[in-house]
């Protein structure tokens, strides 16, 4: 069987950097010579599409197949009787990954997903990696809720691999010890060896107390995954508007801030790729 390297980025909680540390680990994957397909099963809004500037409104039809079908009934047939199904799937982005978008179909596939059978409901996605994202991939991101779903759940037994980030702040803190705990659980409900990879402590503002003590206390106590610090900065959200990444910008159109993010995203990127096993 061929292999591929997984990671997911997962929190129980919006507003952290999930969906853009997604992004940035993805294209600075691309850089570093990784083929890389990125699966949003983060919900309808198609917010990774929106970061590398998709208007996926103009290609709608193209989506006759969506991600939320591999957790349906006819998800077989679809594989056995459509030629180049993933390719159907998935768009290009200017910036070097590949990605399958959300569709407004995974709310009902994870309600479709509580009727399956225990033993047959969170393998679905690993079987899709398997099947037809190994052969033609090295590294898949998947960008997963931010609440413990079936979609989630299938996410994470999928990748196997955690990436966190999270912002400074004491509920961030419980946030972190509650993940790793539930991934604990996870691990033992579903017989799989799931758990913290990198922790990404975000929009970090080096003058603030708030941000040094929280970068302290990761470092405290997950040494061994965490992660470079990513600065916050402007260049994020006003280049997520244009459509890009920071990695789709030259160095003269950022500010320090966003230069010493980006070079975090890149340090980040090389730790995560040397931490993760093919499977």
């Amino acid at each position: 069987m061929v292999s591929v390297k997984r990671a997911a980025t997962y929190v129980e909680k919006g507003g952290v950097g999930k969906t853009t540390s997604a992004a940035h680990i993805a294209v600075a994957a691309h850089e570093q010579g990784e083929t890389v397909l990125l699966v949003d099963l983060a919900g309808t809004q198609n917010d990774l599409a929106t970061h590398f500037g998709l208007d996926l409104g103009e290609d709608a039809e193209r989506i006759d197949a969506p991600i939320s079908a591999v957790f349906g009934d006819d998800w077989e047939f679809l594989k056995d009787n459509v030629d180049d199904l993933l390719d159907r799937m998935t768009f290009d982005t200017d910036e070097g990954p590949d990605l399958i978008p959300a569709d407004p179909g995974l709310g009902g596939a994870d309600n479709n997903l509580a009727n399956v059978p225990l033993e047959d409901r969170f393998d679905k996605l690993d079987d899709f990696v398997d099947d037809l994202v190994a052969p033609q991939y090295d590294l898949v991101i998947f960008d997963l809720p931010g609440k413990e779903d079936n979609i989630a759940l299938n996410g994470l037994f999928a990748a196997r691999d955690v990436v966190a980030p999270l912002k400074p702040g004491a509920f961030e803190r419980d946030q972190l010890r509650k993940l790793d705990a539930t991934l604990d659980e996870i691990s033992d409900d579903l017989d799989v060896d799931l758990g913290l990879t990198l922790v990404i402590p975000t929009i970090i503002n080096q003058s603030e107390n708030l941000s040094e003590e929280f970068v302290a206390y990761v470092r405290g106590e997950f040494p061994e995954v965490v992660g470079h610090p990513v600065t916050k900065t402007a260049d994020i959200g006003n280049n997520q508007d244009e459509g890009r990444t920071l990695y789709g910008v030259s160095d003269d159109e950022l500010y320090s801030t966003g230069d010493r993010a980006r070079e975090s995203y890149t340090a980040n990127t090389e730790q995560l790729l040397d931490s993760l096993t093919e499977r």
